[in-house]
């Protein structure tokens, strides 16, 4: 049998790149890829400016926008974003304004009293701790209370917390007046704490020059007074001892009034459910503010650090929040490493006065 030759195969077609010399075709494919990256770039860069017609989303812009829902005051023309060198909270360098500043002092033959300047100006603007109100991150004001009378707490007070915290000093302190000075020096803003009739005064007693719903407004007049003139470079007064009086509109009236008639603002530290002050505040058109929580009334780790939370959640909600307690140790041993942390969450520490309305 007969096996035919196997047909020998023919000559390879050359194909189109084998035209080209190898340095010629890496050179090209050099090049493609190069094409390709640019390519994958561009397409993925966000645009830097909208196509004409194109509809602009809000989205991001809305994020900025608690504060002002809060009705916190904003500058015109401010930046959305945070700045980060806007509002330190332990910026010490800031200067406060001078005390007695003698525009907004009357002198009278018993003492000093805060007055509002031939010019318009207000003591409780004049003495504030300066506040930019382009800052629009969500706000936190504290307040440390019942200041001035233990020389330990109080110096604690004013040197260990940040600049932004604001120090109440309690009107009978005999040494308030150098107190105010000492914590003013320091960078703080302080508040003027007035007694005032509690439910179950006389059990519980304030002290002397107690504002009380029996008396005349006459002699409570007297009283306030007797407390404006221990100290000056406060922005206005709170109380912690007021719960019937602050519940009692017309003898609450006679205060207020006086407030509005010298320029000063009131904090209201709601000592009673049913205070009064922010309502009748804001019909008198006195500069008002109120305490979201206080902090101190589970002196724990554990129930300062949780109070603390819940004012730092309510920021977030609200755009704004103001939490108050007395100096215990461990309440400012927390609080010390709390305040730490609110530049990092996003969180100003803001004096009270940039919470008033």
């Amino acid at each position: 049998m007969m096996v035919s030759p196997e047909k020998e195969p023919g000559p390879r077609k050359e194909s189109f790149l084998a035209r080209y010399p190898r340095k010629q075709k890496l050179g090209a494919a050099a090049v493609l890829l190069i094409v390709a990256i640019l390519l994958g770039y561009w397409s993925s860069r966000p645009a830097s400016h909208p196509q004409p017609g194109a509809q602009i989303s809000m989205k991001d812009e809305s994020a900025a926008a608690p504060t002002a829902a809060a009705g916190i005051p904003a500058v015109a023309g401010a930046p959305s974003a945070f700045e980060p060198s806007l509002n330190e909270q332990d910026d010490r360098s800031i200067k406060m304004a001078q005390a007695p500043d003698v525009g907004v002092t009357e002198d009278t033959p018993e003492g000093s009293l805060p007055r509002i300047g031939e010019d318009g100006r207000q003591p409780w603007q004049v003495y504030a701790r300066p506040f930019n109100t382009a800052d629009r991150r969500p706000r936190i004001a504290i307040v440390l209370i019942d200041l001035g009378l233990s020389r330990l707490a109080t110096d604690a007070a004013i040197n260990r917390m940040p600049a932004n915290v604001t120090l109440a000093f309690d009107a009978q302190s005999p040494v308030v007046g150098a107190w105010f000075g000492r914590a003013r020096q320091a960078g703080h803003e302080t508040l003027l704490m007035v007694p005032m009739e509690p439910f179950d005064y006389p059990r519980s007693d304030p002290g002397n020059n107690t504002l009380l719903t029996n008396l005349p407004n006459a002699d409570n007049l007297s009283r306030l007074n007797w407390a404006l003139r221990q100290g000056t470079g406060y922005v206005g007064i709170v109380t912690l001892s007021g719960s019937r009086f602050t519940t009692a509109p017309d003898k609450l009236a006679t205060v207020l009034d006086v407030l509005k008639k010298r320029g000063l603002m009131i904090l209201d530290a709601r000592v009673a459910p049913h205070s009064a002050i922010l309502d009748m505040a804001r019909d008198m058109h006195v500069a008002a503010a109120g305490v979201t929580t206080r902090f101190d009334q589970n002196p724990s780790p554990e129930g300062v650090d949780a109070a603390l939370d819940q004012l730092e959640k309510t920021a977030r909600l609200t755009g704004h929040a103001i939490g108050i307690a007395s100096p215990l140790p461990i309440v400012l041993d927390r609080l010390q490493e709390w305040v730490k942390n609110l530049p990092a969450e996003g969180i100003a520490l803001a004096p009270v006065t940039a919470m008033t309305q």
